[in-house]
C-alpha cells in the first residue's frame, strides 16, 4: 500500500508540474572520453521544452553511503564539464538525475544508476585512409584517445539503398584496420562508430557501454583505372615564351564520386634540379602555364577517396629547330647572370633532340663552342627567368665549332619533264650529318656541245628547270653542295633532249585539247537538249476524219471483191487512125464512175487524148470518197520499145487498186479492185 501511494503521489506531482509549465529533461549521461583513470567527465542531456527560463542542477548521489557526492548548477546549458575531483570515487554505484526549475516550480528527470568508471564514450571515428582494389576496400581508422583497441560497427550502402551493417574489433597494439568486400564497379557510402572494450570486471554490464556518434558519411568511389589524357594547346608564342593551356577529361562517374583532385608536376625550367620541380594540386580540369621554346615535361595523376590513378607524363617538344642563325648573334650572348640557363646538344640529323642534353648556369656560348666536336651541327638555347618566375628563351640557334665542305653530293639526281629544249633536274637534299657545315647553295654544271653553263640554286630547293637546250643533244649535269669551306663531291647524270619533230608542241597540244573539249561539249549539249526537251516538238500532221454514216438499210454482210476489166485509156500514134470506144466499154466505164467523152470532131488538133483528170464521177462505189474526184495515176511510161503482151503494172491511189495491162492492139486494160 505504501508503494502504491508513493507512485500515486509521484504521478500526481509530475502531472501538476507539467500543468504548471515545468518539463523535465532526459536522464543525464555522464562519461569520460577514454579509459584512463585520471580522465575528467562530461555530462549531457536533452531538453524536452524550449522554455528559455529553465535552469538545471545536476545531482550525483552515493547509493551506498546515502549522501550527495556533488550538486552542480548547470544553468541553461545542455552539457557540463565535471572534474574528477568533484566526483570522488568513481568505482561505486552512483545515482544521477537532473533537476529543472521554471520560476518557483521544479521537476526532476528520471534517475539512472551507473558506475562512472565504466562510462566511456569514445570520439566518433575518423577514416584516415581508404584503398580500394577491385572489390576489396581497405580502411584505416584513427585510434581512440587512449590508444586502446575498440569495438566498431560499420554500415554501408549503395546510393539510395538500405544500410548493411557489420561489427569488428581491433587490438591495442595495431592500427585499426578493416577490409570490406564490395562490388567491383559500384560506388558506396559508409559510416562507422565505436565502443570501448570493458577494461574492468565492474564494466561487464552492457548497460555501461556507450557508442560513439556516427562518423560523417563518406563516399567510396571505384578505383581510377586509367591515367588522365592531357591535351595541350599553344595560345600565344611571343618574346621567347609559349603560353600553353592544359586540359584533361574527368574519370567516369563511378570513379569521380566524392570528388577528384589532380596532381601536376611541372618541369619547365631546363636547369631546375629534379627535387625542385613544381607541384600543383587542383580540382579543375584546365591549367595555364608558360614555358620556354625548349622542351618541357608535365606529369599528372588523379586522386579520389580510395586511391590514385597511374601517372601520365607528356613532353611538350621544343619549337622547330632553325636551319640557320645570325652569325653575329652568338657574340652578343653572355651567360653570367644567376637566373639564366644555357642548354646545348648535338643535332646530327637536324631534327631529333637527343636524350642527353647539356645544361649549365655558369658557362657562356664561347665556352661551349670551343669544346664541342668539329664539323658536327649542334644546337643551343639561352633561357632567362625573371623575378615573377616568367620563363623566356633569349636565343636559339644551330652552330658548328668548325665547318668544312660536304662529304657527299646530293643523292638520286633525276631528269623529268624532258622536251626538245628544256628539262627539270631534281635531287635529294644532302643530309645534315653529311653537310659538315651550313649549306649555302647547290652548284649545277650543265655540259653539252662543248659548252658548260653554271647555276647556283638556294639550299632549301631540290629541283631546277633548265631552259634553252638544243634538240636531240646529249648533256651532262653535275650537282654539288657548297658551304663556306667550299664545294663537296659532285653527283652526275646524263640525258638527251628530244628531237624537235618528235611529239607535238605545247601550242599544238593546246589546240588539240580545245577541239576535243569542244567536241565533247557538243555531244553533251545535244544529249541534254533531247533528254530535257528544251526545244519544241515538231508538230504531227493533222488528219481530218470523215464521218461515215452507214445507211440503215445497208447490207452489212461480207462483201466479195469484184474485179472488172475495162478499157481505161487508149494511147495511139497520130499517124494511126484512132479506134472508137465501143458502146459496151463506155457503159462499163460509166458503171464505175468514169465518163468517156467522144469528140465528134475527129480532126482535133491536140491529137486525141482526153484529159480525164477534169472529169468528175457521178457515182462512187466507195461511200468514204464521196465528193472526191477520181484521178488516174500519172501517165503510164512509154518507151520506144515494143510493148510485150500481158505486161502488167500495179498502182494504189486514194483507196483504189489499179492494175494495168497492155494487150494487143496497144489497148490498156485496167483491173480495179
Amino acid at each position: 500500500m505504501r508503494m502504491r501511494a508513493a507512485v500515486l503521489v509521484l504521478v500526481v506531482s509530475v502531472s501538476l508540474t507539467e500543468a504548471a509549465g515545468c518539463v523535465s529533461t532526459s536522464p543525464p549521461h555522464c562519461y569520460k572520453t577514454s579509459t584512463m583513470p585520471q580522465e575528467d567527465f562530461f555530462c549531457e542531456w536533452d531538453k524536452r521544452s524550449h522554455e528559455k527560463s529553465q535552469t538545471h542542477t545536476l545531482h550525483v548521489w552515493d547509493s551506498e553511503n546515502k549522501k550527495f557526492l556533488t550538486i552542480i548548477n548547470c544553468g541553461e546549458q545542455e552539457q557540463k564539464y565535471v572534474p574528477l575531483e568533484k566526483l570522488g570515487i568513481t568505482t561505486k554505484k552512483t545515482d544521477l538525475w537532473l533537476q529543472t526549475q521554471v520560476g518557483n516550480i521544479t521537476c526532476n528527470s528520471s534517475k539512472v544508476s551507473v558506475i562512472l568508471e565504466c562510462m566511456v564514450k569514445y570520439s566518433k571515428p575518423q577514416i584516415l585512409r581508404m584503398k580500394r582494389l577491385a572489390g576489396i576496400l581497405n580502411l584505416t581508422v584513427d585510434k581512440p584517445k587512449d590508444h586502446k583497441g575498440a569495438k566498431y560497427e560499420i554500415r554501408w550502402r549503395e546510393s539510395g539503398s538500405e544500410w548493411q551493417n557489420a561489427t569488428f574489433e581491433t587490438k591495442d597494439s595495431t592500427e585499426d584496420l578493416y577490409t570490406l568486400h564490395l562490388q567491383y564497379t559500384k560506388s558506396y557510402q559508409i559510416q562507422l562508430r565505436r565502443q570501448a572494450k570493458p577494461h574492468s570486471d565492474l564494466c561487464n554490464n552492457l548497460l555501461h557501454a556507450l557508442w560513439s556518434d556516427w562518423s560523417p558519411v563518406v563516399d567510396v568511389p571505384s578505383e581510377i583505372r586509367h591515367t588522365p589524357v592531357i591535351h595541350w594547346v599553344v595560345n600565344k608564342m611571343t618574346n621567347g615564351t609559349r603560353d600553353i593551356t592544359l586540359s584533361w577529361d574527368a574519370p567516369p562517374v563511378n570513379e569521380s564520386v566524392g570528388g577528384v583532385k589532380y596532381n601536376l608536376t611541372l618541369s619547365v625550367w631546363p636547369c631546375a634540379k629534379k627535387q625542385k620541380k613544381m607541384d600543383h594540386l587542383t580540382v579543375n580540369r584546365t591549367y595555364n602555364i608558360s614555358v620556354t621554346y625548349s622542351e618541357a615535361r608535365i606529369s599528372i595523376f588523379a586522386t579520389n577517396n580510395v586511391g590514385s590513378s597511374p601517372q601520365e607524363e607528356i613532353i611538350i617538344p621544343a619549337v622547330k629547330h632553325l636551319s640557320y642563325c645570325d652569325p653575329q648573334m652568338s657574340s652578343y650572348v653572355i651567360t653570367k647572370a644567376k637566373k639564366s640557363c644555357l642548354e646545348w646538344y648535338k643535332l646530327e640529323d637536324g631534327e631529333t633532340r637527343p636524350e642527353t642534353v647539356n645544361k649549365s648556369t655558369q658557362k657562356s656560348f664561347k665556352d661551349i663552342k670551343n669544346v664541342v666536336e668539329n664539323f658536327v651541327r649542334h644546337y643551343y638555347f639561352l633561357h632567362t627567368m625573371k623575378k615573377n618566375k616568367h620563363y623566356q628563351t633569349a636565343v636559339m640557334c644551330p652552330f658548328y665549332s668548325k665547318q668544312t665542305a660536304p662529304s657527299n653530293g646530293p643523292a638520286s639526281v633525276n631528269i623529268s619533264d624532258l622536251t626538245h629544249d628544256s628539262a627539270v633536274v631534281s635531287w635529294f637534299s644532302i643530309p645534315v650529318v653529311e653537310q659538315r657545315g651550313f649549306l649555302q647553295h647547290y652548284v649545277i654544271w650543265i655540259s653539252g656541245q662543248g659548252n658548260t653553263r653554271f647555276y647556283e640554286v638556294p639550299a632549301h630547293k631540290t629541283s631546277f628547270l633548265i631552259k634553252d637546250l638544243h634538240p636531240g643533244t646529249s648533256y651532262t649535269i653535275s650537282i654539288a653542295g657548297r658551304t663556306e669551306a667550299g664545294n663537296g663531291p659532285n653527283s652526275t647524270t646524263n640525258f638527251e633532249t628530244h628531237s624537235k619533230e618528235m611529239g607535238l608542241s605545247w601550242q599544238d597540244l593546246t589546240i588539240l585539247i580545245i577541239c576535243v573539249v569542244a567536241f565533247l561539249c557538243t555531244i553533251i549539249c545535244s544529249i541534254a537538249v533531247r533528254r530535257l526537251k528544251l526545244l519544241p516538238e515538231v508538230p504531227s500532221p493533222v488528219l481530218d476524219t470523215i464521218e461515215f454514216k452507214c445507211p440503215e438499210d445497208q447490207d452489212l454482210s461480207q462483201m466479195m471483191e469484184e474485179v472488172h476489166e475495162f478499157v481505161l485509156l487508149l494511147r495511139q500514134d497520130l499517124s494511126k487512125p484512132r479506134e472508137d470506144v465501143t458502146s459496151e466499154q463506155g457503159t462499163l466505164l460509166q458503171d464505175f464512175g468514169l465518163v468517156v467523152l467522144q469528140d465528134e470532131d475527129e480532126e482535133n488538133e491536140e491529137g486525141g487524148v482526153t484529159d480525164l483528170s477534169s472529169i468528175k464521177s457521178s457515182c462512187y462505189p466507195n461511200p468514204s470518197y464521196r465528193g472526191q474526184t477520181l484521178q488516174l495515176p500519172e501517165p503510164f511510161p512509154m518507151t520506144d520499145s515494143i510493148p510485150k503482151d500481158n505486161d502488167t503494172e500495179s498502182t494504189y491511189r486514194n483507196g483504189l487498186f489499179f492494175e494495168t495491162r497492155v494487150g494487143e492492139c496497144d489497148k490498156t486494160v485496167v483491173n480495179k479492185t
